[in-house]
C-alpha cells in the first residue's frame, strides 16, 4: 500500500465521495479515532520510522475541507493515496434486499472471491472494515436478518472501502455506498451525490416486480404490492448523459431474491452456473439477454429502464441469502448465490478486471 512519506510525496486531486468537492492529501487535516470512536487531531511525527508512520497513516482519516460549511466528513487516508478511487452505489427501494446483497458481496471478496479475476484485496481502513465484518457479515452469516438502510442525513450511507490490486501493481480504492430509497426521493443533496458515482447496481425485488401467483402469500405477509421502483427513475433522471442519449456510468441490474423463482426458466439455469473464469463478456452478454427477456416478459418496462438508459449495463440473477427469512432470522443460515457476478461486471467495465479472452472491459456491458 502506498502512503505519502514526506512533503515531496506525489498527491492527486480526488473527488470527495460525500460532497463531490475536490480533495487531496493534506497532513494538516489528519485525524484518528480514539477509544470512544471520536475523531481527534493527528500530528504527524517525522522522527518515527517509515514503517511506523505508514502504519499510523493507514488508520488515519483526513477531514474534508468542505466540512466547515456542512456535515463533517472524514476520508480514510489510503483512499486519497492509492490511485483513482472507484465508487459503487446500490440503488433500490426499502426491503429489496440490497443491504444483504452488498454485505454478501463484500464478504465473498474478503474470502478471496476476486482472486480468480486477478485481484487482491486489502481494507482501506482496518478498523472500519473489521467493524463491518463483525456487525454485518458475521451477523448475517449466523442467520440474523440485517436492518434496512438507515437515513444518512446529508450524505449517502458509506458502507466500506476496499483496496483492489492487480498483478501488474495497479491499485484502486473501491468505496461502496448503500442508498436508502426514501432518501433518494426526498434529499436533493443526496441525489447530487449520484453525479460523481462511477458504477451503479440496481436491485430488483421479485415480490414487487413479478406477477407469479405463488408469490402472493409472501407479498401479503410483508405488505408488498407490485409496481415499479421509484428509486430507479430518480437516479436515472439525475445522472448526466455523457454518451449521447445514454448515461455513461457503468451499471448492473440484479434480479435479487432469485431463489423465490428458482424453478422458473431461465432462472433455474443461471442459479446453477458456477462463477465464470474466462470470457466474461460472452457469459455476461448471455446472462443479460436471458435476464432482460425474463423481465420484459413478466414485468413492465420500468424494471428494465436502467438497461435501456445506460450505455454499459449488464443484467444478472442472484440471491443474497438463498432463502427467505422467518420472523427476522434465516433458520438454516444463508447461502449466497452468484452475488459477485454483478460486481465483477462493473469492475470489468471500469477497467479493474482484465478479460483478455473477450477483448477486455470495452465488451462487457455490450
Amino acid at each position: 500500500m502506498t502512503v505519502p512519506m514526506g512533503p515531496d510525496a506525489t498527491t492527486q486531486d480526488i473527488l470527495c465521495p460525500y460532497c463531490l468537492e475536490i480533495i487531496s492529501y493534506d497532513e494538516q487535516r489528519l485525524f484518528v479515532r480514539d477509544d470512544k470512536q471520536m475523531f481527534e487531531e493527528l500530528r504527524v511525527d517525522r522522527r518515527i520510522s517509515p514503517l511506523r508512520l505508514a502504519d499510523t497513516l493507514r488508520s488515519a482519516y483526513q477531514r474534508c475541507g468542505s466540512s466547515e460549511d456542512g456535515q463533517a466528513h472524514y476520508i480514510p487516508v489510503p483512499y486519497l493515496t492509492n490511485g483513482v478511487p472507484l465508487t459503487v452505489a446500490m440503488v433500490g427501494d426499502s426491503a429489496t434486499g440490497k443491504t444483504h446483497l452488498l454485505t454478501q458481496m463484500i464478504a465473498e471478496i474478503a474470502d478471496g472471491g476476486l482472486k480468480r479475476y486477478g485481484l487482491q484485496m486489502q481494507s482501506v481502513n482496518p478498523q472500519d472494515h473489521q467493524t463491518f465484518m463483525s456487525e454485518r457479515v458475521e451477523r448475517l452469516r449466523s442467520g440474523e436478518m440485517l436492518e434496512h438502510t438507515r437515513s444518512a442525513g446529508e450524505f449517502a450511507a458509506f458502507v466500506d472501502a476496499l483496496l483492489l490490486s492487480r498483478h501488474d501493481g495497479t491499485a484502486r480504492p473501491v468505496a461502496f455506498f448503500d442508498l436508502a430509497g426514501e432518501d433518494l426521493r426526498r434529499t436533493d443533496a443526496l441525489t447530487r451525490f449520484m453525479v460523481g458515482v462511477d458504477a451503479l447496481i440496481f436491485v430488483v425485488d421479485p415480490l414487487r416486480a413479478l406477477p407469479m401467483p405463488y408469490l402472493d402469500p409472501l407479498r401479503g405477509d410483508l405488505g408488498h404490492t407490485r409496481g415499479g421502483d421509484p428509486a430507479f427513475q430518480t437516479v436515472l433522471d439525475r445522472l448526466p448523459r455523457t454518451s449521447g442519449q445514454y448515461l455513461g456510468v457503468a451499471a448492473a441490474v440484479v434480479i435479487n431474491k432469485s431463489d423465490l423463482v428458482r424453478f422458473e426458466p431461465p432462472v433455474d439455469r443461471w442459479l446453477a452456473e458456477p462463477p465464470p473464469d474466462a470470457r466474461l463478456a460472452e457469459r455476461f452478454a448471455e446472462e443479460s439477454r436471458d435476464a432482460y427477456a425474463f423481465l420484459r416478459h413478466h414485468t413492465g418496462q420500468a424494471w428494465a429502464a436502467p438497461f435501456d438508459s445506460v450505455l454499459r449495463c449488464t443484467l444478472h440473477f442472484a440471491s443474497a441469502t438463498g432463502s427467505h427469512d422467518h420472523e427476522g432470522r434465516f433458520p438454516h443460515g444463508t447461502r449466497p448465490l452468484r452475488v459477485l457476478e454483478p460486481l465483477v461486471s462493473v469492475l470489468s467495465m471500469c477497467g479493474l478486471v482484465d478479460d483478455s479472452a473477450a477483448d477486455g472491459a470495452t465488451v462487457v456491458g455490450w
